[in-house]
């Protein structure tokens, strides 16, 4: 039997025995899942999620790692990157140790360490991942949402991943995401719909604002990498999947 939960937001997941023995996937499709997947894509050796600016230059000052983050949009001054999935190139990535800080994702992330096993999804790896959960027991989608709202674009990656699953047992938020994303299908071009979509949300339209357009096309773009990231709860590190022990 199959059940997948839908979170719309982290502050929605009330009790911590909902993650323990499932498979929890994060989505912050507006930047920070999208980022981690280019990095890792890229041959990035692994990235760390911190909450506080103050931990991440700390753990950089311990180590030789790049730091990448942003508050509101913007990145983060003295960091070396900041959270558009532009910027982390093989050039510039290849190799290093990252540790990232944003707003909105790395905070999910964290409200995940109870699940056996955390995987890390944006519609540039939305089909590794369905691929990934098809057959787990009870999988709980997590939405990072913005400043303590519901997103569209993350609850549209959540319909997606849903809908593959054919679950015998699913929860209401995990419903509505599935009706959203079915409705994004019957378009001719489910890709320009997902982006779209991604500009009329809240998060796309803080993009706009901050002249980020181009991170919502790149964002949009369904499955240019077949990796799955996964997160150690013990280390809270993320690397690829062949890299975890």
């Amino acid at each position: 039997m199959l059940q997948t939960n839908v979170f719309l937001l982290p502050e929605l997941v009330t009790d911590s025995a909902t993650l323990q023995g499932s498979c929890s996937v994060v989505i912050d499709v507006l930047r920070a899942t999208t980022t981690i997947v280019h990095a890792l894509g890229n041959q990035a050796t692994s990235i760390t999620p911190v909450i506080s600016v103050e931990q991440a230059r700390l753990m950089a000052a311990q180590s030789e790692c790049l730091l990448g983050g942003e508050r509101d949009c913007i990145r983060l001054a003295g960091f070396d990157l900041g959270n558009s999935p532009a910027e982390y190139s093989q050039r510039l990535v290849q190799g290093r140790q990252i540790a990232l800080t944003t707003t909105n994702g790395t905070r999910a992330m964290m409200a995940c360490l109870e699940a056996d096993s955390i995987l890390i999804a944006a519609f540039a790896n939305r089909s590794a991942v369905a691929d990934a959960i098809a057959q787990y027991p009870r999988v709980n989608i997590l939405c990072a949402g913005t400043n303590g709202e519901i997103t569209l674009e993350d609850t549209l990656l959540a319909g997606a991943l849903a809908a593959g699953r054919n679950s015998d047992q699913q929860n209401d938020q995990a419903s509505i995401a599935m009706e959203l994303w079915q409705q994004c299908q019957q378009d001719a071009d489910p890709s320009s719909n997902i982006e779209r979509k991604l500009l009329q949300s809240r998060g796309g339209k803080n993009l706009q604002q901050a002249g980020m357009v181009s991170d919502i096309t790149l964002c949009a773009q369904l499955d240019t990498h077949s990796i799955v990231p996964i997160m150690c709860s013990q280390s809270k590190t993320i690397q690829l999947s062949n890299r975890n022990t």
